[in-house]
Order: C-alpha cells, then structure tokens, then sequence
C-alpha cells in the first residue's frame, strides 16, 4: 500500500502520468505501422481510459477501509469496473470489424486548446471558486464550441450551478472548492 501512497502525489504522481503517457505513445506508434491504422483513434481512446481506470483503481486502493461497512471506494471501483468493460467492448467491436474506420482528422488544434481551457477552469477554480469558474467555463466552452445562443447558454450555465448546488452541496454534502479570493473576500 506505500508504494499506491507514493503515485498520490508530488513526483510519484508526476512519474505515474509520464509513465502512462509513454504507454499510450507506443501504443499509438505501433498501431500507426499495423494494419488498424486505420482505426488508430478508435484504439487509442478505449486504451486511455483502461489505462486511466487502472491508475484510478490503484489509488483507491488507499481509501480507508472499515470492515463490513461501505466505504469511499466503493462507488469509484463501480465506475472503474464499469469503464474497463465498455472500453475493452469497445476495442473488442473494433477488433472484429464492426466499427467503421477513423473520420478523417479535424481542427486538431481546436481540441489542444479546449484542454488548455480545461486546464485554466481547474485552476480558476481555486481562485474563484466552483461556481463562477464553472459559469464561465461553461459559457466560455459553448462560445468556443460556436454555439452562440445566449439565453440557453446562460440557462444551461445557470441551470448546471443550481443542480450542483442542490444535488452535491446540499443533499450529498460534497465540499466544492470555494476559491481563494472568495474566501478571503467572504470568510
């Protein structure tokens, strides 16, 4: 169990995504020279999320146990389980021939810089707050995403803060990150 407690965090954590993004790289490299180049991205996005599954598995491994009771790595070892099935339905779908072969390939460039405003949601959240980054990376992403409806944006926007609110907050008691100038602002 030492050895999952040390991938939780700091380099271990930083030597467990390098670790995983080199997989995923040879993965990629050799399924680029056989003869599914084809279905490459339909390879690849199953394998990513075993391999994310498995990481995740790990760690949970590390969630206090209390004997007979159900404790906190109950529900995400039923998400993990449940995403390494479909995933390997996936591969096995692809395998046998009933997938179609890759779309040909997009603005590629779009989705590195939808992750690049994932990353600033994450970390405006700790500044912010998860309310008000959630508001404006959800208006933000539909914007980038050209949808320019605003009254449902804001609805949809608006909508998702009062669900989370109530569901996770007030009902589950889920801690959202309030953000740091918030605190500081509000106490």
């Amino acid at each position: 169990m030492e050895i999952f407690k040390f991938f939780e965090k700091g380099p271990g954590f930083w030597l467990l995504l390098g670790v995983m993004t080199i997989i995923l790289a040879v993965i990629a490299l050799i399924l680029k020279r056989s003869s599914k180049k084809e279905y490459i991205g339909r390879i690849i996005v199953p394998v990513f999320f075993i391999e994310m599954a498995v990481v995740f598995g790990l760690l949970t491994l590390t969630f206090p146990n209390k004997g007979d009771v159900v404790g906190p790595g109950v529900v995400p070892g039923l998400w993990i389980i449940f995403i390494i099935i479909f995933s390997i339905v996936l591969l096995m779908r692809v395998f046998l021939g009933y997938e179609e072969i890759d779309p040909p390939w997009g603005h590629i460039g779009k989705v590195f810089i939808y992750i690049g405003l994932i990353v600033a949601y994450l970390l405006i959240m700790q500044l912010i707050g998860y309310f008000l980054a959630t508001i404006l990376f959800l208006i933000t992403g539909m914007y980038f995403l050209t949808y320019r409806n605003w009254k449902v944006m804001i609805s949809m926007s608006v909508g998702w803060i009062l669900f989370s609110y109530f569901a996770f907050y007030k009902l589950l008691y889920v801690p959202l990150p309030k953000g740091w100038i918030i605190e500081r602002i509000f106490g």
